[in-house]
């Protein structure tokens, strides 16, 4: 199982909202402005206050995070009392955030190259870890798939990836899934990084050639507390019992038992 321990302790912050935009339908691209330096890693995520809208935090993937470690972006979809709050803020509203939360993606220094699938708005936490990849100077090939209402232009990928797009009716890239892609770079990528719909983990899971690979996946689940405090996101693995946001939200393919895990 993927254990890698979170490297940088929990903080609580205030952060004022810079730029808040629908990019597509139901889909809002947040920017804040932290009050101190926010170090973390792709993969962890964050638990943001939403006033007076709902009584507990909403954890989001860490999405970006600029050069001085003062930005912040989140990719949400937005589902519920406390996004659509999120989805309301404006420029100079406040946030109390407590970040960086869970233990995130392990990339390899050996890792030359790195393939990353993004299923819809699991996309969130792979453009942070696409970034950094770039920046050890390790090629990228990032599949993304959506329904063409809800995609992620292409012009806020980093730049220098392989994009390969994959919408439900063809009309950007092409019409598919974004497993179909693994076929053709599974024996070129070093790893292999997940996040998106419990169906999508499942079907990775019945592949038999991903059983030697290092394929790492990011668990989008319910949480309360964020904290390992309240035990709402536990889910059973190889190892046992585990909490979704203090052991993961990253764990090996391989370690969950995904028949027993219920969807969202």
């Amino acid at each position: 199982m993927h254990t890698q321990e979170t490297s940088h302790p929990a903080k609580r912050l205030l952060a004022f909202v810079e730029r808040n935009s629908q990019i597509a339908q139901g889909v809002h691209l947040l920017q804040v402005r932290a009050t101190s330096p926010i170090d973390a890693t792709p993969g962890q995520f964050a638990m943001l206050s939403c006033a007076d809208a709902v009584f507990l935090r909403r954890p989001l993937s860490i999405h970006r995070i600029s050069a001085d470690k003062r930005r912040m972006s989140f990719l949400f979809a937005v589902l519920g009392k406390g996004t659509q709050w999120l989805a309301k803020t404006k420029q100079g509203d406040s946030i109390d955030i407590l970040c960086p939360l869970g233990n995130g993606f392990n990339l390899s220094p050996s890792a030359k190259e790195v393939l990353l699938l993004a299923g819809g708005i699991g996309l969130a936490p792979l453009v942070f870890l696409a970034e950094k990849a770039l920046a050890e100077d390790k090629q990228v090939t990032l599949a993304y798939g959506t329904m063409s209402s809800q995609r992620y232009h292409t012009d806020l990928f980093p730049r220098g990836i392989e994009l390969l797009e994959y919408t439900d009716d063809g009309s950007y890239g092409k019409r598919g899934l974004v497993t179909e892609c693994i076929p053709y770079y599974i024996d070129k990528a070093s790893q292999i990084f997940a996040c998106g719909p419990l169906p999508m983990y499942r079907a990775l899971a019945r592949i038999p050639e991903l059983a030697n690979k290092d394929v790492q996946v990011s668990l989008e689940t319910r949480m309360a507390c964020g904290v390992g405090v309240c035990y709402g996101c536990t889910i059973k693995t190889t190892f046992g019992q585990r909490q979704v946001c203090h052991h993961g939200p990253v764990f090996s393919l391989d370690s969950v038992a995904w028949d027993e895990m219920a969807p969202i």
